[in-house]
């Protein structure tokens, strides 16, 4: 009679409802006991479009097998880090922790939100690229799906979302076995003696029920949090809240327990209409001061004064998670004090339709403008005149941006002579090496992994190569 165990969480279908800000309760979703599917799904917003960001959405059950559908997602994503969004009742304990180990290695985010797909062109007979939007209104994750958001370097959730625990419990399938045999006999003298016998069948019966979970489990659940950084009262309120119900974790107790560590104050947690463009979120504390974004700053001096004063150029990029563009603002500042001198006035990317560069007010540094050229490749973005408005920001792809870390971590700002003057003098090009910079590192490890760099390089040199093949 064998016995097989696995060990799952289970939500209950409604709870107490400790959350006072969100009155409506999780919303439940087709697919919510299905087993859990992952969707690179990119933005298909027309504020974002060529550039939208991405994600991983994560919807329905967790069951075994669902870390390893996690990890082949990932692979096929080239190992971008892109943040997880999931929206999940809870499921299978150990993939749930394997699927968190998973995403801490890759050091992913985990977002608590539902992603809606959109719908496959009519007639069409692929899908293509998977396109959707994301919400966190009643987005909700729940019972073992915690272990899976506890999982994220940065954890965002709404206040109009749900995340709950409860006590563990092991649901158990019993099967029975009952053999049919073919039996020959034969009878004499008053007595039935048996010839021979042969198995012809066989007839199981499964009975499923839950039962607590033993002590050990929750002794791997309890180092698990420990591990992922999530303390009380998250143990605490499993332990003590019946399977039966749930308990639904107020603000306060998310903040404490640091099962999350960034607020969205938005639907939408994928900020599309904002440069840059991607994950959108708070910082609870000083602990997640970078939750969102990314910045990264690098100077050079320049080789002409302004007004009179020694000055640099100031260069500060930005990147959001899961983001598709990066913004490189351009400042002058005083060399010795660090005041802001002026500004770039921004022109848009060559090659794009550009428009006129517009003047600013009559400062001293000659010149029409600058470029921003990102090596190798030369991607050229193009500035307008110095001029006393607040800093612009030039936005490139995140693609020509990553070029960057395999050319050297180089960008150079050409300076433009002025059109009407084209001999006067103009600041000699300026190197900026991004190694150096402050923040450079972390910024480009989120924006330009290492093995996303290489596959993107491996593409274009098979690109290159089928283009000259007969």
């Amino acid at each position: 009679m064998p016995i097989l165990a696995a060990l799952a969480l289970s939500v209950a279908a409604k709870g107490e409802t400790v959350l006072a800000y969100a009155t409506a309760g999780p919303r439940a979703t087709p697919n919510a006991a299905a087993p859990m599917r992952f969707v690179r799904v990119r933005s298909d917003d027309a504020a974002c479009r060529p550039n939208c960001p991405e994600w991983i959405s994560a919807e329905g059950k967790i069951v075994t097998g669902s870390a390893d559908a996690l990890e082949r997602t990932l692979k096929a994503a080239n190992d971008r880090r892109l943040p997880i969004v999931i929206n999940s009742a809870g499921g299978a304990v150990e993939d749930a922790m394997a699927m968190g180990r998973l995403i801490r290695a890759k050091r992913l985010a985990v977002v608590v939100a539902h992603t809606t797909l959109a719908p496959c062109a009519k007639g069409a007979k692929t899908c293509g690229e998977a396109k959707g939007d994301a919400d966190s209104r009643g987005a909700y994750c729940a019972s073992a799906c915690t272990l899976a958001l506890a999982g994220g370097v940065e954890r965002y959730v709404s206040q109009q979302g749900y995340v709950g625990v409860h006590q563990m419990t092991e649901v158990v399938k019993e099967t029975q076995v009952k053999k049919i045999y073919k039996v020959h006999y034969l009878k004499l003298a008053g007595l039935k003696l048996e010839l021979s016998r042969h198995l012809v069948g066989e007839q199981k019966t499964t009975q499923v029920a839950k039962r607590a979970a033993d002590d050990s489990v929750d002794d791997d659940v309890a180092d698990y949090f420990a591990e992922m950084g999530v303390t009380d009262p998250v143990m605490k309120l499993t332990l003590t809240t019946p399977s039966r119900s749930i308990h639904w974790l107020t603000p306060d107790e998310l903040k404490l327990s640091r099962l999350a560590t960034a607020w969205i104050d938005r639907a939408n947690p994928i900020l599309v209409d904002g440069q840059p463009s991607g994950l959108a979120g708070l910082a609870i504390d000083a602990k997640s001061a970078s939750a969102s974004q990314f910045t990264a700053r690098t100077t050079a001096p320049l080789t002409i004064s302004v007004n009179g004063r020694p000055a640099r150029l100031e260069a500060s990029f930005a990147f959001r998670r899961g983001g598709a563009t990066v913004a490189t603002t351009l400042t002058a500042r005083d060399a010795e004090t660090g005041a802001q001198l002026d500004a770039l006035r921004v022109q848009d990317e060559i090659g794009a339709g550009a428009g006129q560069v517009e003047r600013g007010a009559g400062l001293d540094l000659p010149g029409a403008g600058a470029y921003l050229i990102l090596y190798p490749q030369g991607v050229e973005l193009r500035a307008g005149r110095l001029t006393a408005d607040a800093p612009p920001s030039v936005v490139t792809s995140a693609r020509s941006f990553c070029r960057l870390r395999r050319g050297g971590a180089r960008a150079v700002i050409s300076f433009i002579a002025d059109g009407v003057e084209p001999d006067a003098p103009h600041p000699a090009p300026i190197v900026l090496g991004l190694k150096s910079g402050e923040g450079t590192t972390a910024l480009l490890d989120e924006a330009c992994p290492p093995r996303s760099v290489a596959a993107r390089a491996a593409d274009a040199h098979r690109g290159a190569s089928d283009s000259k093949s007969p």
